[in-house]
């Protein structure tokens, strides 16, 4: 005879033909399990739980089922329960209900289309420009300005930009956030009576400015900024103007002493003749050999060494002893233009002639295209691109053989450097003189 197990309580859930018991019976292992009975279709249903909770849960289900005519397939497994309380807690963590999280991810994930929800999010957070100083336009600009002040950098860099960026804000104004690609490209379209080079440059200020921003935490870090992805203007293709040797001559013989030692390194050093405005006598070292150009007066900010040729020695030999600027007055373009047009010069002077022809004729002296570009500060590509087989080796020798004649003197030559040259030009006659006092080359 089998032993039946001892069942030792009962629960009833639901009344009448919804009604379900639930037994509870004592194995013989020492565990409970729960059996639920029921009548469904005229049928006597059961089923064994080994969690009371589970099992009253089941049964709510199953009256509810039965009071309303659903199918058994509607009923809820323990898993699900616990998925369902799981979701519930995520929500509550963020004080919203369930329903509320799931309105929103519904919301959300249409708005996203094909893109992933955490995708959307992390570009969103990558994004924010609410996160970003505030600043105008106006006060970017003058804290550059600023910036580029205590930088090192010349004072023309800074007028120029300063300049440059002014006719900017007065243009477009607003927050630096809010500049569109749209605006700077408007902008620069508009500067009316301006040539591609100049528009370019105006750019790259600008260009400078945004990327000053940017590092600043006034745009955001990760993102090209509108002035980068603004449009630049197609320069055309110039032909490289250089002067002749016989043209070179008569133009250093007829020049103003004033002018004459930018015209002379122009010619046979190929300084810029901004860098040579902002040199001192100092910076020849004559024994040495060569011109120092410090990085604060260079244009690349690099500082560089460039020889001293011997012609370039004997056309500065009155100043040799000199203090101070090299050159003095401001208006030396004009200054040139008369020079040319004294000297007979065809076409008058020639813009930049004085730096292309020492690249010219230097590459065509030493056929070595890395060292010029180190000695002119620029790249070898652009000597690539411009000044190679322009002049031949024989040009090349008559460039760098221009002297000044025997006894020559710059015309309108400084009082003082007259007298030290008379001096020592009467020392050299008689040599007992006492000339231990006079200033020595």
């Amino acid at each position: 005879m089998t032993r039946k197990r001892k069942r030792s309580s009962v629960v009833e859930i639901g009344t009448g033909p919804a009604r379900v018991k639930i037994y509870t019976v004592n194995r013989k292992d020492g565990y409970s399990m729960f059996s639920l009975y029921w009548k469904e279709g005229g049928q006597r249903k059961v089923r064994h739980l080994a969690c009371m909770e589970e099992a009253r849960l089941i049964a709510q289900q199953t009256t509810v089922r039965l009071t309303n005519g659903w199918s058994a397939s509607d009923e809820v497994t323990k898993r699900e329960l616990e998925l369902l309380r799981h979701c519930e807690r995520k929500a509550q963590e963020f004080g919203v209900s369930l329903t509320a999280a799931m309105d929103e991810w519904a919301s959300a994930r249409k708005a996203a289309g094909e893109i992933t929800l955490s995708d959307a999010v992390r570009f969103y957070a990558a994004n924010r420009i609410d996160l970003l100083a505030v600043r105008t336009i106006s006060q970017t600009a003058d804290e550059f300005v600023e910036s580029r002040r205590g930088s090192g950098v010349s004072d023309i860099y800074v007028r120029n930009c300063k300049t440059s960026l002014k006719r900017f804000t007065d243009c477009v104004q607003g927050n630096i956030t809010d500049v569109t690609v749209a605006d700077i490209n408007r902008f620069l379209k508009g500067l009316k009576g301006l040539g591609p080079v100049s528009r370019n440059g105006i750019r790259r200020n600008i260009v400078t400015m945004f990327g000053f921003a940017k590092r600043n935490g006034y745009l955001h870090p990760d993102r090209r900024t509108a002035a980068e992805q603004s449009e630049s203007f197609k320069q055309e293709e110039t032909e490289i103007e250089i002067f002749t040797p016989e043209e070179m001559e008569r133009m250093l013989l007829a020049a103003h002493a004033r002018i004459l030692p930018l015209m002379a390194i122009g010619a046979f050093a190929g300084i810029r003749s901004a860098e040579i405005h902002r040199l001192d006598w100092e910076d020849i070292k004559w024994d040495r050999g060569h011109i120092e150009i410090a990085g604060k007066k260079a244009k690349t900010a690099a500082r560089r060494l460039v020889p001293l040729p011997e012609n370039l020695k004997a056309w500065l030999t009155p100043w040799r002893g000199e203090t101070g600027k090299i050159i003095s007055i401001t208006d030396y373009a004009g200054a040139l233009s008369d020079t040319a047009v004294k000297a007979k010069i065809p076409g008058g002077w020639r813009q930049n002639a004085l730096r292309h022809s020492f690249i010219s004729y230097r590459v065509a002296e030493t056929g070595d295209v890395a060292r010029t570009s180190l000695e002119a500060g620029n790249s070898p590509k652009m000597i690539f691109r411009h000044y190679r087989e322009i002049v031949d080796a024989e040009a090349a020798k008559a460039w760098f053989s221009i002297r000044p004649p025997d006894g020559w003197m710059p015309p309108e030559l400084k009082w003082s450097i007259k007298q030290r040259l008379e001096r020592l030009s009467c020392r050299q006659d008689n040599p007992c003189v006492d000339t231990a006092n006079d200033a020595q080359p």
